[in-house]
């Protein structure tokens, strides 16, 4: 009898899905900033909650050890400075570097729930 590859179904990996959506939303959102000049702060406040929705859910991924806490421990105060911004979003465009540091937070999170998301379905 041959192995079954995909023994998990995808519909039951929905929530997965939506966390590898979440930071996608984060991404084309900072797109569209980078795009269009006005720059407002009720944009980087809904920006800023997606942001931590994001990364607090890598955080939360490594609740259980696994390979993941390499890269959660640098992500640790993403989800706070998020938190921060939400309420204060005119701190973002004083620090470029912030900035880049938690758009990589953010595309480390889509690529640490691609990875589990694959792992499920294949496993």
């Amino acid at each position: 009898m041959a192995p079954i590859a995909f023994t998990n179904s995808a519909k039951l990996l929905w929530p997965e899905g939506v966390m590898i959506a979440v930071p996608l939303l984060y991404l084309m959102g900072m797109r569209f900033l980078a795009l269009n000049s006005p720059i407002t702060s009720t944009r980087l406040q809904l920006l800023s909650f997606v942001g931590l929705l994001a990364t607090a859910s890598v955080v939360l991924l490594v609740s259980t050890p696994s390979y993941y806490t390499i890269i959660a421990i640098p992500m640790i105060p993403a989800p706070f400075s998020f938190g921060v911004l939400i309420f204060r979003p005119n701190f973002i465009a004083k620090w470029t570097r912030w900035r880049v540091y938690l758009t990589a937070c953010v595309v480390m999170s889509a690529l640490a729930w691609t990875i589990q998301f694959i792992w499920l379905l294949t496993r």
